[in-house]
């Protein structure tokens, strides 16, 4: 190894060796790269930050900043629709109120009380199952075992195959097979977790046979999820499915993991809800969405509802019954829950009453389940409870589904009466079923035990989802799905949705894609969309015929649907003007760290990241133009704080959508959009060529970046700095009782933290200077949430007729 330092006028690069790429073997053993690229070992160390308020000179801070108002007027329809295209903007506040009518409450009884297990929806009078329970009363089994392989093509009629017998233990060890639930222990296999088992001292210990429905087990046990596979039994026996380096001592030793509460080796607490030591003792809060609106229990994510009440969040109670405080006075609650105004016995009034939102309570296959299926506590999820039930934020890069499902149910513009309602919200847990839920096991599958295309079940999904909207209540066929709403969260976004959803419906999507005749892009095989299926080797199987339920139709069409930001915690960009800090010296011309595509097919990113990564290195744009391309590895430091140092920041594709627009915009760094026949975030709404500039993807264009960038006036930059600071806001959520908080609190700490000199020297940046000074508050009301709700206000009359 080898390590040279040179010292640049702008940066230090520090040479390592090392290798990146996949590699392969020829014929006669040599390795080679098969695809990706090696990666130069160098490392970008940027020079300290600059503050841009100790670089301005006095005379222009003398300079009145009160031209633009320091204290910007909230309420002007003018600041609210800046840079808007089109009419959307400005109607949803020209809204007259009204008062509500009490929302009506259902009355239908559920077969056999749903066998004790499962909730009875009184609206329809249908029962929604936790995991482990199916029929339509929930008194079937519907178990999702521990296993060792998936079920054979020829297995079409055999429920999921597991490989634990009656004890719930693996019948044998030592027969090989890999899945990530095989389990050298008992195994909960209405989820398919592992715990520790046989005789040790954290073992599991199940509720007598004889137990009433949601009886607790004796004592739950630790958790051994796949990272604590044995991979030596306790004859010393080497298990090919387990993990090399650990032993059977290690985890039932006399000081293993699930004999010692101080053992060397630790395998997690993995469930949500489940605190030190792991075993079940202790327990807090889980995640449900709405915490069951304090009218229910949490197990896992499914909201087991207290008598009376009912609605996937528990916020509706039986016709004719008094409704009761529940857990509201818990003050752990009070932070996250929010009743729903439309759910008090006298509703609100409306201030903006418009559109109108009813929330399917879809089967909780569709989404509460695979919360319980998802095993590792932070996956899936934008936000959690600590061990003492204090809460915080995660950055979970899909846990938009979540969230906005969350919100929905809190909005004020819900409705319980689909009678009266502008639109139809379908929650689905589309991307949090593709990762960790798919595969973990032999179930659930839509519908063949295939694990190679992704696209297939999300495709037979919605069509399944479909059918239950369709067969059980009018709403649908009422306008052929025009007012329904589905949010589409994988990386290529809609491509593969079923036809018979997507040319009607609206899509709320990440990935703006719109040329009609389009090819998967994304570099990871099992996303592949045009992949050819083994239909003669499944044949028998439902829902293999998936491929011509999804073709033609673009992946997104501006004229019904919405490109929506990606959920980005206010820590993601806490050192951004927008959150209070004082804002840079933007001394950076263009810069990218991520996702190079060293290691990726050559389709990853359509290969422009891999390109411009080429570019700028063989070209040394670093030291000619201060145009940073690469890795976390080779460009270390602040994320955030890079980013708000940056005149221009490259938002190209990755898989197919990446969350880069954001990053750019919440830092006040001007987008350069790399991605032909692609939306960006809001760009069907909001005028994108005020705030960025676009290239096209050919190499003569990539090429010429550093001659283009350097070529834009000053004045040219900051007049697309001044429409950037107009419309940041709309790019994040700060929806919602916890939200609202955190950004309060991160507005109050940047205001405490830096010296008042500094703040009162960025507050009064005069507008020539720089158009981002430091906010000492956050426009709420227009935040991303609040944009898909002004814009959909917009829609009505469009779903009317078509």
């Amino acid at each position: 190894m080898f390590r040279i330092l040179l010292v640049l006028c702008f940066y230090t690069l520090i040479y390592v060796n090392s290798e990146a790429g996949v590699l392969g073997k020829t014929a006669g053993g040599r390795r080679q790269l098969q695809f990706g690229f090696k990666v130069p070992s160098i490392q970008y160390v940027i020079p300290e930050k600059v503050y841009l308020a100790s670089r301005i000179p006095s005379d222009l801070m003398l300079e009145s900043s009160q031209t633009e108002g320091h204290r910007r007027d909230m309420e002007g329809l003018r600041w609210r629709c800046a840079v808007a295209r089109g009419t959307w903007c400005g109607q949803y506040r020209r809204q007259v109120s009204l008062i509500p009518r009490p929302a009506p409450r259902g009355s239908k009884e559920c077969p056999n009380q749903c066998s004790g297990w499962g909730n009875c929806n009184y609206d329809s009078g249908m029962c929604e199952c936790p995991a482990g329970r199916g029929g339509t009363d929930c008194g079937q089994d519907l178990k999702r075992p521990c296993t060792n392989r998936f079920r054979h093509p020829h297995e079409f009629s055999s429920p999921a195959v597991g490989h634990i017998g009656p004890d719930k233990h693996d019948l044998n060890p030592r027969e090989p097979g890999w899945q990530a639930s095989r389990c050298y222990g008992y195994c909960a296999d209405d989820i398919a977790l592992c715990i520790c088992g046989y005789n040790s001292t954290f073992r599991h210990i199940p509720a007598p046979p004889d137990a009433p429905p949601w009886s607790p087990p004796l004592q739950w046990g630790r958790p051994m999820t796949d990272s604590c596979m044995i991979g030596h039994d306790k004859d010393g026996v080497v298990l090919d499915w387990g993990r090399p380096y650990i032993k059977y001592e290690d985890i039932y030793g006399p000081n293993g993991w699930c004999n010692s509460q101080d053992s060397d080796l630790k395998c997690g607490c993995a469930w949500d809800g489940n605190g030190w030591p792991c075993d079940g003792s202790r327990q807090y809060e889980p995640f449900c969405v709405n915490q069951c609106t304090g009218h229910g229990d949490c197990y896992m994510g499914f909201c087991r509802c207290h008598p009376g009440w009912y609605g996937s969040d528990c916020s509706r109670k039986y016709a004719g019954m008094e409704i009761d405080e529940g857990y509201l006075d818990r003050p752990w609650l009070q932070k996250t829950v929010v009743v729903p105004p439309a759910s008090l016995p006298a509703p609100p009034v409306r201030v903006y009453p418009r559109p109108l939102i009813y929330v399917y309570d879809m089967p909780p296959v569709y989404h509460s389940r695979m919360l319980q299926y998802r095993i590792g506590a932070d996956a899936c999820m934008w936000r959690r409870f600590t061990e003492s039930n204090g809460t915080y934020l995660l950055s979970m890069t899909y846990s938009v589904e979540v969230y906005l499902h969350e919100m929905m149910l809190q909005s004020d513009h819900r409705t319980y009466d689909p009678e009266e309602a502008d639109f139809f919200y379908i929650p689905m847990y589309i991307t949090c079923y593709m990762w960790p839920v798919l595969g973990w096991a032999d179930f659930p599958w839509w519908h063949a035990p295939f694990a190679h295309s992704r696209p297939m079940h999300v495709a037979n999904m919605i069509l399944e989802a479909h059918e239950w909207l369709s067969t059980n209540f009018p709403w649908w066929n009422r306008r052929n799905g025009r007012d329904h709403i589905w949010l589409m969260a994988p990386d290529e976004g809609a491509c593969y949705m079923p036809s018979v959803v997507y040319n009607t419906s609206i899509i709320l999507t990440h990935w703006g894609r719109m040329d009609a005749n389009h090819k998967s892009g994304s570099a990871y095989d099992q996303d592949n969309y045009d992949m050819a299926m083994p239909l003669e080797m499944f044949e028998g199987w439902k829902g293999f015929d998936w491929v011509n339920k999804t073709r033609p139709h673009p992946c997104y069409d501006p004229d019904k649907d919405l490109v929506i930001p990606a959920f980005k915690s206010p820590q993601h960009f806490h050192a951004s003007p927008l959150l209070g800090t004082p804002p840079f010296e933007r001394d950076i011309l263009l810069y990218f760290r991520g996702d190079i595509g060293a290691g990726r097919r050559p389709q990853y990113s359509r290969g422009i990241r891999q390109k411009l990564f080429r570019l700028a290195q063989d070209g040394d744009w670093a030291t000619k133009y201060k145009i940073f391309i690469g890795t976390g590895e080779l460009i270390p430091g602040s994320y955030t704080e890079h980013l708000a140092r940056s005149k221009f920041c490259l938002v190209a594709p990755g898989d197919g959508w990446s969350p880069r627009a954001e990053d750019a915009i919440l830092h006040g760094c001007i987008p350069l959009v790399v991605m032909d026949h692609v939306h960006a975030v809001f760009e069907s709404i909001l005028s994108w060529e005020s705030f960025s500039v676009r290239i096209r993807e050919d190499d003569q264009a990539l090429a010429a970046i550093p001659e283009l960038l350097t070529g834009i006036s000053p004045e040219r930059v900051a007049k697309l700095q001044r429409n950037l600071a107009r419309v940041w806001h709309r790019f994040t959520y700060a929806t919602g009782p916890l939200l609202r908080q955190t950004y309060q609190d991160v507005l109050a700490r940047n205001a405490n933290v830096y010296p008042p000199a500094l703040l009162n020297a960025s507050y009064n940046l005069p507008p020539r200077v720089s158009p981002f000074r430091p906010n000492r508050d956050f426009p709420f009301e227009e935040d991303a949430f609040s944009t898909i709700i002004q814009w959909l206000y917009h829609k009505i009359n469009e779903t009317r007729h078509g």
